[in-house]
């Protein structure tokens, strides 16, 4: 294969990322990139570390090397070739048809040769991969795609004195082809495929053979021969019989799911009765077979096709080992049990390192976040594909994608596919990143470890199994049900966002695309309906403050809770408190919630479908006061009630680096008020403010008060206006004026804001005051959403990705809260605050 003739418009830069970077020149990497220039994209780079194209079969060229499955399911379905030889096709032609490929759709134009990758760092300003090379090379990309796959990296066992043998050493995925193995005395570690496939081959050239082995394998005859000339033209002249047996292959393949995750005992008559026929068949000595003969459930480990291998053992100069390894010496292996075995040279047919994905790169995203700190519980990525923390990052053959029964052509098929639709829906939505949501990731990763504990490889330890018992390797059933999953359910899980450049340049955060699909599009307009008929038409002028806190209570049992949590009831003196716990886990963190409601309506009951998934998702214990409301109890009560709160929770045993302060409209406003008397009290304040759509300016001068006034659902201005004059805060009452207070000191801050409401202007211009602060402040705006749309999260998949949002966010500050919070230390501040005190 001739070396890249990459053009110079394929140089990139952070103004000018490419619009996809490829790792891995294999069937993935080949793949993939046929399929972008297929949709017209020309601007991507194939990262190969390698000389030439094809992954693990330009590498593994062993004697005998081939594959496992028949070779028209092992290639391209837009690629088929007439002329595969052999029904299970060698390396060499394998490695011929990658080339055929590279060639054919013109991708040496896009492939550097010779690059391997160090490092990918996610920078999140320009929202583009900065991809750096062993040799210094940078490249830049909006899409970073690993290809690498989870065999391409030989394993080596841990063997006490391999450093000190004299002889020849290699691993079989790098063979020395320099090296003569006649008459040489040989040692093999390690039985499985590849050990399988060069051992029959290398046993009429050695002098003695000597095979260690730690666990026998499940074999069963390979259905192989050639194909004759005549055969070859028939597919190449007809296309549908290529089709009919490539459909006739997948279909006996596929089958084969049902005994390995559902019906286990199927296997007894697929693979133990053939196994059993070809062992005596090939053994005659009963102790060779039963030392050959497995003790873990079928289908545990790989399952491996040979027609010769077994054979081989009855040849006089071949001897199976099993008495287990102690260590290696000067001149041979010894045994446990003291003996010594002389051999010149050591082949290793040990695999690969398939659970260590990505390995010896490394990965960092959102926050320089690491992956394998991400996955330090195991490798798990949602389809396979995506993991939460790494926007615009895909893996093909990732984790939990590969197949004990059919070709993982088809896999990589389904996966390219989903990438590029989800290429398509980032286009269309006008945003910079796509990342999957951690709660369908979650889930995704219960069922498939669920699944998994019922299938035929959780019986023993094999390399689908890391060392911490995690299957991170296959799938737990039906290709065509990944092929379903990536094709028509994946885009859901993912959130699609932007930079803020449009409203704000001093604030750091995104703007979060709504959801496309057609339930979420639906909710969202039929909820738009009922708001401006129930909400916005009832609530506000001319109805009295009171008849108003009636209708709200009525209608709250239509904004329902979250299952998985328990409430109950606390009081606090006079002040009644909800506390709201995840059922499961006890409380890692306070969240102290402050309701919305305009300081004149609202409850905890009316905000249960906010407070109990915050509870559910983030592990922390909520405290939602029931604080006293206006016009009856006009300012300072709400903030008195709020502060008597925070004090009991501290009372308790509370550090405020363990506790966050939340709310939504007027309770955002308390949230600040809040931070703003504690500042002045000289106390530490919290880990972090939560404020959604919150209320910041009491004059209303924000421009969005005019330009959203007919477009928000949800709130009128007059409403606004009326119970603004209710709660009656003194004009020069700092605590309730953050836009014009000294916020130097206060907690880190997330805000959420819809872009259609009333009050985006305050969100938009508190974001802005706080940065220049000093305060780490990160605002979100969600496209086509309204005032506290969090409220309607039982609706609302938006809703329930911006709550899920809030959880990381109070996670992400618990975590970073070893050290005393800001506020503990914060500089005094330079105008004096000039409202009452809390009593």
């Amino acid at each position: 294969m001739p070396e890249s003739t990459a053009p110079q418009n394929l140089c990139s830069s952070p103004c000018a990322p490419l619009e996809a970077l490829i790792i891995g020149a294999g069937f993935g990497g080949l793949g993939m990139a046929i399929a972008l220039r297929k949709a017209g994209v020309s601007r991507f780079l194939l990262l190969e570390k390698g000389q030439d194209v094809g992954g693990v079969w330009r590498d593994n060229t062993y004697p005998g090397a081939a594959c496992d499955v028949p070779s028209h399911l092992y290639s391209f379905s837009f690629e088929p070739n007439p002329r595969w030889s052999r029904v299970f096709a060698p390396q060499a032609e394998i490695h011929d048809y990658l080339q055929h490929c590279a060639r054919t759709y013109d991708l040496l134009q896009h492939i550097h040769f010779g690059s391997e990758v160090r490092h990918a760092r996610f920078d999140e300003t320009g929202h583009y991969w900065q991809v750096i090379c062993n040799d210094g090379q940078e490249h830049f990309t909006r899409l970073l795609i690993s290809a690498v796959g989870q065999l391409s990296r030989p394993a080596l066992p841990k063997l006490p004195g391999m450093d000190t043998f004299r002889g020849k050493v290699f691993h079989s995925a790098h063979w020395d082809h320099h090296y003569p193995l006649a008459d040489k005395r040989v040692a093999v570690i390690g039985t499985g495929a590849s050990a399988i496939q060069f051992v029959p081959q290398i046993a009429d050239q050695v002098a003695a053979l000597k095979v260690f082995q730690r666990s026998p394998a499940y074999i069963m005859p390979k259905a192989d021969r050639a194909y004759s000339e005549q055969e070859k033209q028939r597919l190449a002249r007809q296309p549908w019989r290529l089709k009919l047996l490539r459909a006739a292959h997948y279909l006996h393949f596929e089958s084969r799911a049902l005994g390995f995750t559902r019906l286990k005992g199927l296997t007894q008559w697929v693979v133990g009765i053939p196994f059993r026929q070809l062992l005596e068949a090939s053994v005659p000595d009963p102790e060779l077979r039963r030392q050959m003969t497995p003790d873990y459930p079928i289908g545990c480990k790989r399952i491996l096709l040979s027609n010769d291998y077994l054979k081989t053992f009855a040849r006089p100069h071949v001897e199976l080992l099993t008495q287990g390894i102690a260590r290696i010496t000067e001149h041979g292996i010894e045994t446990l049990d003291g003996q010594q075995h002389p051999v010149d040279a050591i082949i290793y047919g040990t695999g690969f390192a398939a659970t260590e994905f990505l390995a010896p790169m490394h990965i960092s995203g959102r926050n320089g976040l690491e992956l394998n700190q991400a996955w330090q519980a195991g490798a798990s990525a949602y389809l396979g594909l995506s993991v939460p923390g790494f926007p615009n990052f895909f893996m093909l053959y990732g984790p939990n994608t590969n197949l004990g029964h059919n070709s993982i052509i088809h896999m990589l098929e389904s996966q390219i596919s989903h990438v590029l639709k989800a290429r398509q829906a980032l286009l269309a939505s006008g945003a910079q990143t796509l990342e999957v949501e951690e709660a369908p990731h979650q889930r995704l990763q219960q069922q498939i470890q669920r699944r998994l504990a019922d299938s035929v490889w959780s019986g023993c330890t094999s390399w689908y199994v890391d060392a911490r018992g995690h299957n991170s390797t296959n799938w737990p059933g039906f290709t065509w049900t990944y092929r379903w999953l990536t094709r028509y359910a994946g885009l859901a899980a993912y959130r699609f966002a932007g930079s803020l450049e449009r409203h704000s340049a001093a604030a750091d955060g995104l703007r979060v695309a709504s959801p496309r699909d057609w339930l979420e599009r639906g909710s969202a307009a039929w909820l738009r309906l009922f708001l401006r008929a129930s909400f916005r038409a009832l609530i506000g002028p001319p109805r009295e403050l009171v008849r108003q806190r009636q209708l709200v209570n009525a209608l709250a049992w239509l904004m329902p809770g979250c299952a998985g949590v328990r409430r109950r009831w606390h009081w606090l003196g006079s002040l009644p408190v909800q506390k709201v716990e995840a059922a499961a886990t006890p409380g890692k963190g306070v969240i102290l919630y402050l309701h919305g409601g305009a300081f004149c309506l609202g409850s905890p009951h009316s905000h249960f479908s906010v407070t109990s998934r915050l509870a559910r998702d983030s592990g922390c214990s909520v405290w939602v006061p029931d604080y006293r409301l206006a016009p009856e109890h006009p300012y300072p009560a709400a903030l008195e009630d709020c502060l008597a709160c925070y004090d009991a929770i501290r009372a308790q045993g509370c550090p405020a680096e363990q506790l966050l302060i939340a709310g939504d409209s007027a309770g955002g406003a308390l949230v600040l008020a809040l931070a703003l008397a504690l500042k002045q009290r000289g106390e530490a304040i919290a880990a972090g403010l939560i404020l959604l759509s919150p209320v910041t300016d009491p004059d209303l001068r924000g421009a969005s008060l005019q330009s959203r006034q007919t477009v928000d659902p949800m709130i009128r201005r007059d409403w606004l206006e009326q119970a603004l004059k209710a709660y009656a805060a003194p004009a020069p009452t700092l605590t309730h004026r953050p836009l014009e207070a000294d916020l130097r000191g206060l907690p880190p801050m997330l805000i959420q804001v819809g872009d259609q409401e009333l009050l985006l202007s305050d969100s938009v211009r508190l974001a802005e005051r706080a940065r220049q602060a000093g305060v780490s402040c990160r605002l979100e705006i969600f496209e086509e959403r309204w005032h506290v749309f969090q409220l309607q999260a039982f609706y609302l998949r938006s809703a329930r990705n911006a709550l899920l949002a809030v959880a990381r966010f109070s996670r992400q500050c618990l975590e970073a809260s070893g050290e005393p919070a800001a506020a503990a230390d914060s500089t005094p501040a330079t105008q004096p605050a000039t409202d009452p005190q809390p009593s």
